[in-house]
C-alpha cells in the first residue's frame, strides 16, 4: 500500500493546522515525523489515515482518494490500517483483552472467539509479556496502556501502520522491543508512520524524516542529511515542545 498526501490542508485552529502538505509514505519505509508540540504531527498521523478529513487537497491510497470512498469503502481500508494513539485511546469500559479484539472483529467479521483470543495471546507472547486480560485499562501503569494500544495496532497485521508517540512512558528496553518489531514489520512492506515531538526518539533507526513546524513540512531526509544548525534556524524540537516522552515506566 502507498499512501499519498497532495496538497493537504487541514484547519484546526491557528495552532493545530497543517498546510500545503505533499507527501509520500511507501511500503516497507519507515517514515518518522518531528515537531514541537502544536506543529501539527498528531493532525498529520491522523489525517494520513483517513481519520481526519483534510479541508483541501487530496489522500490517495494505492492512487484511491480516501475522500472519494463511499460509506462501505472506507471501514473496509481502515481495516487494512493500524493506529497507535498518543494518549492510548483504550476504551475504558472493556477490557484489555476486549480492546484487543475489536480491530480483530472489524478485519475478520467471520473468524470465532477462540482464533481471536488465540491471535491476541500470540502476540503478547511475542514480547514476552504475561497481562491479565480481564483487566481494565484503569487498572494498568501508563507504560502498560501504550504497550497495549500498540499490540491493538499490530496484531492485526495491518498494511500500514500509524503510531503517535509510541515510546513515550517506557523505558530503553520497551522502545527497543517495539522498534524490533517494527523492522521486521518493514520487512514485510508494511507503511510505517511515526509520530514524536521528542527528540530523544531512535531517529537513526527511521529511514526518513519529515520535520513540521507550524503545519508546514521544513525538511525531510535522513538523520544523516538533516542537521538542526544546517537544515534549520531553529530546532523544531525546542524546550517548549512540552518534553513528551521525558518520563519513562516500564510495564510489569
Amino acid at each position: 500500500m502507498q499512501i499519498a498526501l497532495q496538497n493537504v490542508n487541514v484547519d484546526l485552529g491557528a495552532q493545530f493546522s497543517l498546510k500545503d502538505i505533499n507527501l509520500v509514505f511507501e511500503p516497507g519505509m519507515m517514515t518518522l515525523v518531528l515537531g514541537p508540540s502544536g506543529s501539527g504531527v498528531s493532525a498529520l498521523l491522523k489525517t494520513a489515515a483517513g481519520l481526519k478529513t483534510p479541508s483541501a487537497g487530496h489522500v490517495l491510497y494505492d492512487g484511491k482518494d480516501y475522500g472519494a470512498l463511499n460509506d462501505q469503502e472506507k471501514p473496509q481500508l481502515q481495516t487494512r490500517t493500524g493506529f497507535m494513539f498518543q494518549d492510548a485511546a483504550l476504551w475504558a469500559n472493556l477490557s484489555i483483552g476486549a480492546n484487543l479484539e475489536l480491530p480483530l472483529q472489524a478485519k475478520f467479521p467471520r473468524l470465532g472467539k477462540g482464533p481471536r483470543r488465540q491471535m491476541v495471546a500470540d502476540g503478547l507472547a511475542q514480547f514476552g509479556v504475561d497481562l491479565d486480560l480481564q483487566k481494565r485499562p484503569v487498572d494498568l501503569s501508563l507504560g502498560e496502556q501504550k504497550f497495549i494500544s500498540f499490540l491493538r495496532a499490530v496484531i492485526p497485521e495491518p498494511e500500514a501502520l500509524f503510531l503517535d508517540e509510541p515510546v513515550s512512558w517506557l523505558d530503553q528496553r520497551w522502545t527497543d522491543s517495539i522498534m524490533t518489531k517494527l523492522e521486521a514489520l518493514r520487512t514485510r512492506g508494511v507503511v510505517i508512520v511515526l509520530g514524536s515531538h521528542n527528540s530523544h526518539f531512535p531517529q537513526d533507526r527511521a529511514d526518513r524524516l519529515v520535520i513540521l513546524d507550524q503545519g508546514q513540512v521544513t525538511a525531510t531526509g535522513s538523520s544523516k542529511e538533516i542537521s538542526w544548525s544546517l537544515g534549520l534556524t531553529h530546532s523544531p524540537l525546542s524546550p517548549s515542545g512540552g518534553g513528551v516522552g521525558d518520563e519513562t515506566v516500564e510495564p510489569q
